[in-house]
């Protein structure tokens, strides 16, 4: 009977040592794994590509396009692995990735739904960095505005659509909780590109405290910051920002579209014109497609947006002084 036991005792002890390896063993293997998945990407170089100054040319166009879905592709299969993958992509964030590497790196990461993701994007948010080189400084501004966006998909609770801000279903709850404050800190960043993602964020985080920071981007020194953050109090039913839409209007109006910025622009009138809309209760009229989405040749929606800019304002200089002033 002694001899029975001593061999079950064996057996078992060897059934748990042979777990407990195996569990090593994978741990180690994805961690290796993930080490590979960056090193493949780290591999592949990143080509300049043809200046603006050069005749385009498609075959130099599809190589580098091949070659940026193959980095993409790579960079997806961490998904797969996200715990194990993290400190793997921190190391290269932190220590040997390139600015256009960390911000295909960033965006990769930003759908991977996770409080250690989440974590990491908000030190990358923190990491405001000052290369040398015009193109690696607006890299850097690029990868703080990826990790903001990333923020901003965990952080929302509404699904919102166009210039229109058109809320598609129900409110949920975040994917990963207590990111707001990172999203107001990144409201602050010195680049205004993420402090636009930000005012995105904010407004789809659909959460009190954010009402404060988007009253305080009014003061903003960036005139885009400030009408968005106009806009986006309009969702909260909040007229603070009421006199800078007012602005908007006039500025629209008094100024021609660029073609270098012509989509931006109408895609700011339409956020601008559904924001009236929402604060106010009136409408004078269904507002166009964006004329670079349209087919039609003949101006129609960019006479459409300049008939509606001048009934605003045609509204507006028709209300009591009284109405005028901050709310």
């Amino acid at each position: 009977m002694a001899k029975i036991t001593h061999v079950r005792i064996t057996v078992s002890f060897l059934l748990a040592f042979s777990l407990i390896a195996a569990v090593l063993v994978t741990a180690e293997d994805v961690d290796s794994g993930a080490k590979e998945i960056l090193a493949r990407y780290l591999a592949i170089p990143h080509s300049n590509g043809p200046s603006i100054t050069e005749a385009y040319d498609p075959k130099i166009d599809k190589e580098v396009n091949k070659a940026r879905q193959t980095r993409l592709a790579i960079l997806a299969e961490l998904k797969a692995i996200p715990a194990e993958a993290m400190p793997v992509v921190e190391q290269a964030l932190f220590d040997s990735a390139s600015p256009k590497q960390r911000l295909e790196i960033v965006g990769s990461i930003a759908n991977i739904h996770t409080n250690q993701c989440a974590d990491l994007l908000c030190r990358v948010l923190k990491d405001v960095r000052e290369p040398e080189g015009e193109n690696n400084v607006m890299y850097e501004e690029l990868v703080r505005s990826s990790a903001c966006h990333g923020l901003r998909k965990m952080a929302r609770r509404i699904d919102c659509s166009g210039g229109k801000r058109v809320v598609h279903g129900a409110a949920y709850e975040p994917t990963v909780s207590g990111l707001v404050p990172n999203l107001i800190m990144a409201a602050h960043d010195p680049a205004e590109r993420v402090r636009v993602t930000a005012m995105y964020a904010l407004a789809d985080c659909r959460d009190p405290l954010a009402v404060a920071e988007l009253k305080r981007r009014l003061k903003d020194n960036s005139e885009k910051v400030r009408l968005y953050a106009a806009c986006f109090l309009t969702e909260y039913e909040n007229a603070s920002g009421l006199l800078e839409l007012r602005k908007a209007i006039s500025r629209f109006r008094g100024t021609r579209s660029d073609s270098k910025d012509s989509f931006e622009r109408y895609l700011q009138m339409e956020m601008l014109l559904a924001s009236l809309e929402r604060i106010t209760g009136k409408s004078f009229g269904e507002i166009p497609l964006n004329p670079l989405w349209s087919s039609r040749s003949d101006g129609y929606e960019v006479k459409q947006y300049e008939d509606l800019l001048d009934r605003w304002q045609a509204w507006w200089d028709w209300q009591p002084d009284g109405c005028k002033k901050d709310p």
